[in-house]
């Protein structure tokens, strides 16, 4: 069976029969019984505006099957005249194809397995719970077991089944040297506290794939040269993280962190040169803001509309 990853509240609103299309900038010709694998990733505003707790939704799992009846194209006629069906609460992004979905139905339990970009293959014998799902077998050399003041940052190639990759950015969370910031860095980890217990390991804070990475490539080849790294380091292979400089690696977080959701790749442009001259004192106090429990979500919309005027 065919499957397609979706982000959570969206693919629970279409296992409860509430959104019965789904929005893509891209079509198949496929149709038929679809599994519904919901993603990592989770927008807690949508949560919030269709009263579901963010908690409460299973992510990284196939959760369901729907019925793919049809695909088509939207104009901005069509998009405001099925907003009821789509749920998007943004305005009419261009030509955009509505996935017309029917006939939901929830799995006995849902069944952990990572997602993949575009269309995957799950085997029926996964759906009907005959074999056991699949099982990630990649694992991360560290180059060490303990933080580096000086480079408190880690990039991780994760690879995909794909035949590429994802970045995924670490930090231990440690207090940094207050030569630039006065002394103010707030660890992403700790939730605007200083800590000083020793931590044991470093805490994923942004992951980026697909189109977004490739159109902010250039940024992560010069934030590896800023760390003492050669472009051909970066391969699907490559297994030990790349340890970065504290501003090199905010700086790279803050771009992860605000081009992820986009799909406008003028947008993704914007935000990465204007981070490329703000101000050190600026990058840290954003880096604080987008990483912190409290403020995160509206503090990396507030910074897309400064930097690309989302």
């Amino acid at each position: 069976m065919k499957a397609l990853s979706i982000r959570q509240p969206w693919a629970e609103l279409i296992l409860q029969g509430r959104k019965t299309i789904e929005l893509r900038t891209w079509q198949v010709s496929y149709r038929g019984r679809l599994a519904i694998h919901a993603s990592q990733t989770i927008e807690e505003e949508a949560c919030a505006a269709y009263g579901l707790a963010p908690a409460s939704l299973v992510r990284g799992a196939l959760v369901g099957t729907v019925n793919l009846v049809d695909i088509s194209v939207l104009d901005e006629a069509s998009w405001e005249a099925l907003r009821n069906h789509h749920l998007a609460q943004h305005a009419f992004p261009g030509p955009t194809f509505g996935w017309q979905l029917a006939d939901p139905q929830r799995l006995p339990r849902p069944i952990p397995m990572p997602g993949r970009m575009g269309l995957f293959n799950v085997p029926d014998a996964v759906i009907a719970g005959q074999e056991p799902p699949f099982r990630a077998t990649y694992t991360v050399e560290r180059d060490t077991t303990s933080p580096d003041p000086e480079r408190p940052f880690e990039l991780r190639v994760v690879p995909n089944d794909s035949n590429g990759y994802s970045l995924a950015l670490y930090q231990w969370p440690v207090t940094a040297s207050p030569a630039l910031t006065g002394g103010i860095f707030l660890a992403a980890s700790s939730g605007g506290q200083r800590s000083n217990s020793q931590p044991t390991k470093p805490e994923c804070l942004v992951s980026l794939a697909g189109d977004p990475l490739r159109a902010v490539a250039d940024h992560v080849l010069e934030a590896l040269r800023k760390s003492g790294y050669k472009a051909t380091d970066l391969s699907r292979e490559r297994r030990r993280p790349f340890r970065l400089d504290e501003e090199t690696g905010l700086r790279l977080a803050l771009l992860f962190l605000t081009v992820k959701p986009l799909t406008r790749m003028d947008r993704v442009e914007a935000i990465s040169g204007a981070l490329r001259t703000m101000p050190s004192e600026e990058a840290y106090y954003w880096f604080s803001k987008c990483t912190a429990a409290a403020t995160a979500i509206n503090a990396q919309r507030a910074l897309r509309i400064l930097l690309a005027g989302e």
